[in-house]
């Protein structure tokens, strides 16, 4: 957690290819002064996020109020987690913009924006309770689902297809928080012990990926979004994604999700 006010921004300019950083230099006959966007509270967070546009893959890193909503966007992948591409397997801390992922169905999608913060055991938080881990186990939904155990971030979610819940809702398939599927023994829910990095990925469109042949969601706000930030977080939420206009350009959900306290209800 950051608890000083936000540094200037700095953006970063790479290619998939050379990832080399170039930085603006400031030169003398600079006469205005860079804009400092100001903490709207007392608890913030550093966020990192990088993404692909007409000039290459850009980045950026910016301090934000650490805002739940804001925190579900960067929390789904814990370091080390495979993601299946279109070249095999990449760690999801090695994964850049402009790669092609594979997803759910045979199909890929490409990434365009990947995000990435630090959770920090016994830090402040304005979340309702402490930030998990949850590792699931070789097989936990199935053969080779996934093919090794994998670790993920507090917001990751799961395609599931399961017949309870199609019956119950009316759709092929629902997306469910792997925190609700924890039991101790196929899902295990781990409290990190030290810093912990967790990302999430933003390809162009909804998609289900592949982590180690388990069927994980892309970044997808949701349709509360819209309802739950005033015009000036909205501001603060649409920086964090450079390469899109509006919260509208994430486009259509890829299935509807289910809460934890919905998944009990129902199964």
């Amino acid at each position: 957690m950051i608890y000083t006010p936000p540094a200037h921004s700095r953006i970063h300019s790479r290619t998939p290819e050379s990832r080399t950083v170039s930085t603006p230099l400031w030169t003398a006959r600079r006469t205005s002064r860079p804009v400092v966007s100001r903490p709207l509270t007392r608890l913030n967070r550093r966020f990192e996020f990088e993404w692909l546009d007409d000039r290459g893959v850009q980045s950026d890193v910016r301090t934000a109020p650490a805002l739940p909503v804001f925190e579900q966007a960067f929390g789904a992948f814990a370091h080390g987690v495979l993601v299946q591409t279109a070249e095999g397997p990449v760690a999801v801390e090695d994964l850049v913009p402009g790669m092609v992922l594979d997803c759910a169905g045979g199909g890929t999608s490409r990434l365009l924006w990947k995000g990435a913060i630090t959770l920090v055991p016994g830090a402040p938080s304005l979340a309702d309770q402490p930030d998990r881990l949850y590792r699931v186990m070789p097989d936990a939904f199935g053969l080779a689902r996934p093919v090794q155990d994998q670790t993920f971030g507090p917001h990751a979610r799961r395609f599931d297809r399961d017949a309870k819940l199609r019956a119950s809702l009316g759709t092929d398939a629902v997306l469910v928080p792997l925190a609700a599927l924890a039991d101790g023994t196929t899902v295990i829910e781990v409290t990190p012990v030290s810093a912990t990095r967790v990302y999430h990925l933003a390809c162009e469109s909804h998609e289900t990926i592949l982590a180690a042949g388990l069927e994980v969601e892309s970044y997808h706000p949701g349709p509360e979004a819209p309802y739950s930030l005033s015009e000036e977080m909205m501001q603060h939420f649409m920086a964090f994604f450079p390469h899109l206009r509006s919260i509208r350009d994430f486009g259509k959900m890829l299935a509807p999700r289910i809460a934890a306290d919905e998944l009990s209800a129902l199964i």
